[in-house]
């Protein structure tokens, strides 16, 4: 990637909105270099370099805001750009509750390789492709991209808050289906994104299990019935899940409209204490991680959830000065839930009637956390066994109520480079076929 001054560009682009009449100004850009390998129907099929950039200004001007983002960073790009910004928010309603960061000194942080090793990406993909064809011959690779990407990130406003970041990582995901005769399996995915290519891809994303599941899955059928049974989620389902959470009870929307049931329990025990939820931008685990969040602060390592109890919001600063609640230190994201002491077999053993659910179809909950969707690439359970995929099987439940009564959480866990998720075991969900 061919080097340039990108501080330089976002200072310029400050000063262009001072100079249009902003009272604060903040502004971000954002250039990446991405080296992709394809697959597409079990077949290597390119390798392509792409370059793309993106910069953001914002202008402030009397409790009013304007914002607006373009993909050139020339004078004359920056100039109208910035006097379009405040046009903007001259025309926009005010709100006190619009802000930027406060002044700190500049920031660089520099993490991961700088060049991909273009070698190492073609042999580890053909390795995955040639272990698929001989391990999984029913399973039939329908994408798979492994890339590099080497970004660079710039932030600065008015008050002298400045970041600069640059970031290589590898990041790998794939699409399948398996097919016995005439009957086929739903198809799943997977992937993850890591620093290096130490690990074979089918352990990236536990590929190697669900592409296992996947060809278990080519006959399926709907549980007999409605019942009120368990429910184990796996990680990826679980990563899901805790989005639901956040949009619901957590965020800037659910806050600031007042329809989060969480509103006014901060520091309350409100899910099972068996749960701890962490946000580790900057943790040891966490390789996709990031060190400032999109309104301009160092991002802190904190919790959401400690022990059932919660800790932080998710708000940003503008969420933050409209609600008069804490800002989340993290952004909120790169999510750790830390695993428990039950080993996943003891999990299913404890399970008298209910489902493995790996991948949920469904909208987005109601306000009040409701959910109701088609269980994918599942599995019946019964009498502590897991005895059959299931197809055409509805789900249905509460968010909050599903994290208040679970019951386990497993030893395991799975890392997918931007989060590590367990495997939980809760009960009271609503389960029924066709």
């Amino acid at each position: 990637m061919a080097a340039f001054n990108g501080m330089d560009v976002v200072r310029r682009a400050i000063e262009a909105l001072r100079s249009a009449g902003a009272d604060k100004a903040q502004a971000s850009l954002s250039r990446g270099e991405q080296s992709e390998l394809n697959v597409d129907s079990g077949r290597m099929s390119l390798y392509r370099t792409t370059v793309n950039v993106s910069l953001s200004l914002t202008a402030h001007s009397e409790q009013r805001k304007g914002s607006l983002s373009l993909n050139k960073y020339d004078e004359k790009a920056i100039n109208d750009a910035a006097a379009e910004a405040m046009a903007m928010a001259r025309s926009s309603e005010p709100d006190p509750a619009n802000d930027i960061s406060p002044a700190r000194p500049l920031e660089r942080f520099d993490r991961g390789d700088k060049e991909p090793d273009s070698a190492a990406m073609y042999d580890r993909l053909r390795e995955f492709v040639d272990w698929a064809r001989a391990e999984r011959p029913i399973t039939r690779l329908e994408q798979c991209v492994l890339d590099f990407s080497r970004g660079e990130s710039f932030y600065a406003n008015s008050n002298g808050a400045e970041f600069e970041e640059r970031s290589g990582l590898y990041g790998f995901s794939a699409m399948f289906t398996s097919k016995n005769g005439a009957e086929a399996s739903s198809f799943n995915y997977s992937g993850a994104a890591h620093r290096s290519l130490a690990s074979p891809l089918k352990s990236w994303g536990r590929l190697e299990e669900l592409m296992r599941q996947s060809a278990e899955q080519t006959r399926v059928s709907s549980v007999d019935g409605t019942f009120t049974g368990d429910i184990i989620l796996t990680p990826e389902c679980l990563g899901d899940f805790i989005g639901y959470l956040d949009g619901v009870y957590l965020g800037d929307y659910a806050l600031i409209t007042g329809n989060s049931p969480w509103k006014d329990s901060l520091g309350a025990e409100l899910v099972s204490p068996l749960l701890t939820l962490r946000s580790e931008p900057n943790g040891p685990t966490i390789e996709a991680g990031y060190s400032y969040t999109s309104d301009g602060f160092r991002a802190e390592n904190c919790a959401i959830i400690e022990q059932g109890k919660l800790i932080n919001y998710t708000l940003g600063l503008y969420g933050s000065n409209k609600t008069g609640k804490p800002r989340c230190p993290s952004g909120g994201g790169a999510i750790v839930v830390e695993p428990g002491k039950t080993a996943l077999e003891d999990m299913v053993r404890d399970v008298k009637r209910g489902i493995l659910l790996a991948r949920f179809s469904g909208g987005s909950p109601s306000d009040n956390g409701d959910f109701s969707g088609v269980a994918k690439n599942s599995y019946l359970v019964e009498n502590g066994r897991i005895t059959r995929p299931i197809g055409e099987t509805m789900v249905t439940g509460n968010v909050a109520a599903l994290f208040k009564s679970t019951r386990a959480v497993s030893k395991e866990s799975a890392d997918y480079g931007s989060a590590v998720l367990p495997w939980i075991l809760s009960g009271g969900v609503s389960i029924s076929g066709k």
